[in-house]
């Protein structure tokens, strides 16, 4: 018996290599998939996050991309795949990390799993992210420190063939360090995060929930000036909670075809103060702040959807229909949510999206921005009318391929930094300080792009990108407001466990603004001097569950600014080992 399984293996191997000349060596994969747009992140500063936490999830927004991928004349021999209603397995349920560089930036991570088997998953991990650097120039006294300890835990369950149940918690603290120019020379953060969530499918439909509760919370209330007896605001916290859940309907295709989501986020906001604007005349405001006063907003959405599939054309036609609750501004809106692509030839595709709808903006997602700015203000919401992208996408070509995309976008109330001389609604107090404004914007951005692969040896890439980058004339998503953006990069693996990278990143023309309601100095352009970013990074793999790796960004040591008056770290990196068990 075995004799005859081994003869109709050789048979069938040699029908396989005796059609092998007829396969074609490029074929066509149309895919939509949804990319992930980050939240506000750091610019510049280091967040080692050597293994990530797994509590935080990003929201995603609707894409579509289009690209050719190749398949090879070859047999590989894969691992046993795990069923649709089970959780494939690793070999390792631990791990630990540990990176040092020594201008003090230290990363140290590690987890367990508990339970890991084929339809249960329960882990713990804990994370620390430390850095501490001193400004630049004769006078500068004190240090710029964030040290961050997070812990947390994560459960996934298969409840029978076709559903799943996750749930997450986790737990954050941060000390603050700022140098002592300013009014608090510390400040100190709390994190929360908790959310559950379901996933299910039934037949031809299938459907989600999801709900979700964070809080982030300042510990220290906030001096107005540096005397003995100085009035103080207490420091601003927030509690959000979301929660989203979507029905689909998919027939026979992969995704699905037609659906409704529909989602509700509130914050609410306990003490801090918020800019305003007081009436000293008529049809004449003059800048203050107060008390935050609308403790609580949210905005409730529903996006119904089509999606269809033509050939060559693909698309997702939806419309974002907005509820606001809380604050002055619009109660109703209705946006975009749009998807084409259109896969001309196997090697050349078009793609546009549009959206638009309410953000709110958090505490916690300026935090990540830039730790050094908040403990005082909090923030009503942000509009945006409508985005617009669009991209073509061209190769690969014998490894080489081309991009070429651009959009505009208009947001009204967007938080932009500035430098704000602020007097308080009483006119007792005043501050000279970094905050966010709230500004009407739309702007253009366009770049142009180059990619090489060869093999798993090499990969490359280039890009350049410009865009508006006035007062109300900027690309919302870029806080800078930066004119030109280059960035490129190359990894090299010359031999399977050593893996070596060079990147650089150059942003220019950026500036904030200055802002004290006059009308003359409204317009005074704060530069901020350019990012000139060379990084470096390599690891080597002695096995499976051991490595090392080193990595370094800054390393011109360009001493520029975040945002106006607080300055990034120069030389940073970690140095380190991982080790899986």
């Amino acid at each position: 018996m075995y004799t005859r399984h081994i003869i109709a293996a050789l048979a069938l191997s040699a029908v396989i290599t005796s059609q092998a000349k007829d396969l074609k060596t490029e074929i066509t994969v149309d895919r939509t998939i949804v990319p992930v747009e980050r939240e506000a992140h750091r610019l510049g500063s280091l967040s080692p996050q050597l293994l990530p936490s797994q509590v935080r999830q990003r929201k995603l927004s609707l894409a579509d991309y289009t690209d050719p991928a190749e398949i090879t004349r070859s047999a590989s021999t894969l691992g046993p795949a795990a069923y649709a209603d089970t959780f494939a397995l690793s070999p390792y349920r631990g791990y630990a990390s540990l990176g040092y560089f020594p201008v003090f930036n230290l990363g140290a991570s590690a987890g367990y799993k508990l339970i890991d088997n084929s339809r249960t998953r329960l882990g713990a991990w804990l994370q620390y992210d430390g850095m501490s650097y001193k400004p630049s120039g004769e006078n500068a006294q004190g240090h710029y420190s964030d040290n961050t300890v997070a812990v947390g835990a994560s459960l996934d369950q298969r409840v029978g063939s076709k559903s799943s149940l996750g749930a997450r918690i986790a737990y954050s603290y941060a000390a603050i360090g700022l140098p002592d120019r300013f009014t608090n020379d510390s400040q100190n953060a709390n994190i929360f995060d908790a959310d559950l969530s379901w996933w299910s499918r039934a037949g031809l439909v299938g459907y989600h929930l999801k709900a979700n509760f964070s809080h982030f919370g300042y510990g220290k209330d906030v001096l107005f000036s540096e005397a003995d007896n100085a009035a103080s605001a207490k420091a601003a916290s927030e509690n959000r909670f979301t929660f989203n859940a979507g029905i689909g309907y998919f027939g026979s295709s992969a995704s699905p075809r037609a659906g409704l989501e529909v989602s509700a986020d509130f914050i609410s906001r306990s003490n801090g103060y918020e800019q305003i604007e007081i009436a000293d005349g008529v049809s004449s405001f003059s800048p203050s702040f107060a008390p935050v006063s609308a403790g609580t907003l949210g905005v409730v959405s529903l996006t119904p959807y089509y999606a269809f599939n033509a050939g060559r054309v693909h698309g997702r036609i939806g419309a974002k229909i907005e509820l606001s609750v809380g604050g002055n501004d619009k109660k109703f809106h209705i946006a975009p949510a749009v998807m084409l692509d259109w896969n001309v030839a196997s090697q050349f595709a078009v793609y546009a999206r549009f959206n638009g709808g309410e953000h709110l903006n958090s505490l916690r997602s300026l935090y990540d921005y830039c730790p050094f700015v908040g403990g005082m203000w909090q923030y009503n919401r942000s509009h945006i009318p409508v985005t617009a992208d669009l991209g073509i996408n061209v190769g690969p070509f014998t490894g080489f391929s081309a991009r070429l995309f651009g959009g505009y976008a208009k947001a009204n109330d967007w938080l932009m930094p500035q430098f704000a001389a602020l007097m308080s609604k009483d006119g007792q107090n005043y501050v000279n300080a970094t905050n966010y404004g709230a500004c009407d914007i739309d702007g253009w951005h366009a770049g142009i792009g180059f990619s090489y692969d060869w093999r798993s040896i090499v990969k490359a890439d280039v890009s350049a990108e410009t865009a508006s980058n006035g007062n109300d004339k900027a690309y919302y998503l870029w806080r800078d407001r930066a004119k030109y953006v280059i960035n490129a990069s190359i990894e090299v693996k010359p031999i399977k466990p050593l893996s070596l990278g060079i990147g650089y990143q150059l942003r220019t023309d950026r500036h904030n603004y200055l802002f004290d309601g006059t009308g003359d100095s409204d317009d005074i352009s704060i530069k901020l001097r350019s990012i000139s970013d060379l990084s470096f990074s390599a690891s080597y793999a002695f096995s499976d569950a051991l490595s090392v790796f080193a990595r370094g960004e800054n390393l011109l040591n360009r001493r520029y600014n975040l945002v106006t008056d607080i300055e990034a770290q120069g030389i940073k990196g970690l140095v380190g080992v991982a080790y899986k068990f």
